[in-house]
């Protein structure tokens, strides 16, 4: 298996928390057998969709522009057997960048083939790479990747078989919570393998990626802390 993985941040290796999720996740992939590329949005030149159909009608499967969408990741998603599509929250969503490339995959759609059961826009392609969402999220409840989620769903439709979402992610750099967050660390890890190795994540390893590391309110304190004239944020 080869996943492509790509990464929307802005942020660099050092203080990305969807760099550290992600490479946990790959890191067990790789540990089932698959490889593993990552490509961070942020060094490519996307253009935004002109909203011209011209990959529906005049061209169709391959946009008019002539751009790193359309000459670099647009065969590579298709090449790929598995995409991770990783994005922080940004105002309850994915951030501008990751929408910028969902929006520049129009050319895969078919708008003249029937909806399947599962939903999501119909393929021109034979051939499409299963994917996994990965987010994170700096509040510390599950519900703000809610809407995501949704988008997501609405998207991929069958092509999406796991979604990876880390609440809390600003304290995975917490010293007092290091326990916790190595427990979640491995669950990630897992995650990956198991993802690699059969196709989705066992719920068990969900519960654990998934847990808190303190109480709501011990979070919501030391976020205030942080965020007040005179800490360090």
């Amino acid at each position: 298996m080869h996943i492509l993985a790509l990464n929307s941040s802005p942020r660099d290796h050092e203080t990305s928390k969807t760099e550290l999720v992600l490479q946990k996740f790959l890191e067990g992939a790789e540990r089932a057998g698959a490889s593993a590329e990552t490509l961070y949005l942020r060094n490519y030149k996307i253009n935004h969709c002109l909203g011209c159909y011209s990959c529906w009608v005049q061209t169709p499967g391959r946009c008019v522009q002539k751009d790193d969408m359309t000459e670099v990741l647009f065969d590579k998603y298709l090449q790929a057997d598995l995409v991770v599509l990783a994005s922080p929250i940004y105002h309850a969503t994915m951030n501008a960048r990751m929408k910028l490339f969902v929006e520049r995959t129009l050319p895969m759609m078919d708008p003249l083939a029937e909806m399947g059961e599962a939903g999501g826009t119909p393929h021109r392609f034979d051939k499409m790479p299963r994917v996994v969402t990965l987010s994170v999220c700096g509040f510390w409840e599950q519900s703000m990747f809610e809407a995501l989620s949704l988008t997501w769903r609405l998207c991929l439709g069958g092509d999406l078989i796991a979604e990876i979402y880390r609440h809390s992610s600003e304290f995975l750099s917490v010293p007092e919570f290091q326990p916790q967050v190595q427990a979640v660390l491995d669950a990630l890890s897992q995650a990956g393998e198991e993802v690699a190795r059969q196709g989705q994540v066992n719920p068990a390893t969900m519960a654990a990626l998934t847990q808190d590391l303190a109480p709501a309110d011990t979070l919501a304190r030391l976020s205030r802390e942080f965020w007040s004239p005179g800490g360090t944020g």
